[in-house]
């Protein structure tokens, strides 16, 4: 009796826990399911004289911020906004007092802005007569327009997903980045570069669903998960590169790329003094001349932190990598991961300051035939025949030249003049800043079999992923 009692009480205690589990699993649930997915405003257009739009099923026009509707358009059919004495003007029709109006497309439609779709919402917005075009989307759709611009949809899955996650929490942690200018994120790499529906691609969007609400976080808060393309065999940490310690932003050892061969994992760039010039005169740099370009400090991983640059008066202009990066050209220096030789070429200009400068030994017997050099004065005079005065005087003459002939030509006064081209090749490794997830470092990891979390806690160190919806 006393053990069928036992037994009751802990089948009656494993029921208990049993229905404590199904209910906290279910009220979870319910809040994950009543979570919002985030809204975010992408400028996609900016400073424009005039827009022209249209929706494959037609749109509402309204304004801002009453939401009154303004105008019905069918679908397919265009309309023109521009500014007209300060309005905004629809079609040649002046709307007097609006700055913003915003156009909803009927049962999820698309919108066309310049030739490219997008789903969402486009709001237009009034800048001093110059119009703002703003994409208004929830950020899952906003990262199906982004992750084909930011890596190959023809790589592993994993790293797709891993992706999907960084530009997700990257974009959250930015999100009030250009909120004085009435937008959370642009479109170009200064965010993410984003295309709307024509950057788009199955297999990216598939890594952007799996990964629906996941970000990385650091102390429950969304990390800037930054990214870049290529370490070139070690990650930096935030402070080499910006000046800030980011905790979760530290310097790894990243040989992954290696194995999968990215295509600018070694670069050489070559810069002559004018270029350097030119771009310095471009940027409001004083400098006259480039005697030298120097490398300043290094950090521990070997990325340059500082370049100095010297004229021949010793004056110098020092500048951060980053800046002197932006000054050179991103695409040709790559990443901070490199070395400056310099490389001068010295051309010898001889020059003869007396009478005979241009006028040398050789020269003078090209002038004179074979004949003419063979047939000496003393030999035509043992021709029997009467000679004229001025043959006399002419035979007179051609001696005096072949004695001249006979004695080299004396190069005298010489200057030796020396004109120097300098220039500079600048070698490195990998490409991008260098700080947080590299991209073709987690394909390379993707290839060895780790999976999207161990990718991302690899670059990203002490975060945690989390499911916010």
């Amino acid at each position: 009796m006393k053990q069928d009692k036992v037994f009751a009480k802990i089948h009656m205690r494993k029921l208990i826990y049993t229905l404590i589990f199904i209910i906290s699993i279910f009220i979870v649930n319910i809040c994950v399911c009543q979570a919002k997915i985030p809204i975010i405003r992408v400028g996609i257009f900016m400073n424009c004289n005039d827009v022209h739009l249209k929706s494959d099923k037609g749109f509402i026009l309204k304004e801002e911020p009453s939401m009154n509707t303004l105008l019905t358009v069918e679908g397919n059919k265009e309309i023109t906004v521009s500014v007209m004495s300060g309005d905004i003007t629809v079609n040649n029709k002046t709307y007097p007092g609006i700055d913003k109006i915003r156009l909803t497309p009927n049962s999820g439609g698309l919108i066309k802005v310049r030739d490219k779709n997008y789903r969402g919402e486009i709001e237009i917005i009034n800048n001093n007569s110059l119009l703002n075009i703003i994409n208004i989307i929830e950020i899952e759709k906003y990262l199906y327009g982004v992750l084909k611009k930011e890596i190959s949809p023809e790589w592993p899955e994993e790293v797709l997903k891993a992706q999907a996650i960084a530009a997700r929490t990257f974009a959250l942690s930015n999100i009030d980045k250009y909120a004085d200018y009435g937008y959370d994120l642009c479109s170009t790499t200064n965010s993410q570069a984003y295309g709307g529906v024509n950057s788009e691609h199955q297999a990216t969007n598939k890594a952007v669903n799996d990964t629906q609400g996941i970000i990385v976080a650091y102390e429950g808060e969304p990390i800037n998960a930054v990214y870049h393309s290529d370490s070139g065999g070690y990650t930096e940490n935030s402070e080499d590169v910006w000046g800030g310690y980011v905790p979760y932003l530290r310097s790894v050892q990243s040989e992954f790329e290696l194995t999968v061969s990215p295509p600018n994992h070694q670069w050489s760039y070559v810069l002559t003094e004018e270029d350097i010039l030119e771009k310095l005169t471009k940027n409001n740099y004083e400098l006259k001349s480039v005697k030298d370009i120097v490398i300043g400090e290094k950090t521990d991983a070997g990325r340059v932190i500082s370049v100095d640059l010297c004229d021949n008066n010793q004056q110098i202009i020092t500048l951060k990598t980053n800046d002197f990066r932006l000054l050179v050209g991103p695409t040709m220096v790559r990443s901070s991961l490199f070395t400056i030789e310099k490389i001068g070429e010295t051309i010898k200009i001889e020059e003869n300051e007396g009478k005979d400068k241009n006028y040398n030994l050789e020269q003078l017997e090209q002038e004179i035939t074979d004949k003419e050099k063979e047939m000496t004065v003393s030999s035509i005079l043992r021709e029997e025949r009467d000679f004229s005065i001025q043959e006399l005087i002419s035979l007179l003459k051609r001696s005096q030249e072949q004695k001249e002939l006979k004695t080299p030509v004396k190069k005298e006064n010489i200057e030796i003049n020396q004109q120097v081209n300098i220039s500079y090749n600048i070698s490195g490794k990998g490409s991008g800043h260098g700080v947080g997830l590299s991209q073709w470092g987690a394909y390379g990891m993707a290839e060895q079999g780790y999976k999207y979390e161990e990718i991302l806690k690899y670059y990203y160190q002490g975060i945690d992923l989390i499911k916010i919806y």
